[in-house]
């Protein structure tokens, strides 16, 4: 099997992606507590010591007690064209913006790069020679033969095991603002009705 192979099952891609999926998962429930909690501590009053958090007991409905307002006073011309001055009283969470994060897009993006390359080279010289010489020192003489044979073979081998490995991985989330939950927008339209003028109080 090649090592390349070997190494891809190796890789934890149950991990890899799994891990991001659910920290993505734990992000959409922190991003909703977050928002209860924000609506809780800016909307509402403080309640007694002895209530507390609506998150203390988690068996019971919660109970946030008594809306939250901001009071100001302005003036302005009544239908007389007098100018008199009014108290507006308007519960903040109709003029706060309510963060309500929803995680829109995620994307798993996981490149593995794997080179393995093997390189083999072969040499082989071979050599013959053949070397004759013959000589005499008279007519009557023997003649003298000398020969000389060269045999020679060389053979070389080299090799050379190059193994790289690139991993890359980029995730990216997109969150959004999302749109109120139905319930949500009908408090926020009871809550708006309940906006009136009055004259300011001494």
């Amino acid at each position: 099997m090649p090592r390349a192979v070997t190494e891809l099952r190796q890789i934890p891609f149950g991990y890899l992606i799994g891990a991001p999926l659910k920290a993505a998962v734990e992000a959409q429930a922190l991003a909703a507590r977050t928002t209860v909690e924000f609506i809780e501590k800016v909307g509402f009053k403080e309640q007694d010591s002895d209530i507390g958090s609506i998150f203390n007991d988690l068996t019971q409905d919660a109970n946030t007690g008594e809306i939250r307002n901001i009071t100001f006073t302005y003036k302005k011309l009544d239908e007389d064209g007098v100018i008199k001055t009014v108290e507006l009283t308007v519960p903040i969470l109709s003029i706060v913006p309510i963060p309500f994060i929803r995680l829109d897009d995620i994307s798993i993006d996981f490149t593995a790069k794997l080179t393995d390359t093997i390189a083999s080279t072969t040499k082989s010289d071979f050599k013959f020679s053949t070397d004759a010489k013959g000589k005499f020192k008279a007519w009557w003489s023997p003649v003298s033969m000398e020969f000389r044979t060269s045999v020679s073979y060389q053979n070389t081998r080299e090799s050379a095991s190059k193994y790289v490995r690139e991993y890359t991985m980029n995730v990216k989330v997109h969150a959004v603002q999302d749109s109120l939950p139905a319930g949500l927008e009908r408090v926020l339209d009871i809550l708006e009705q309940s906006i009136k003028e009055k004259p300011p109080s001494s």
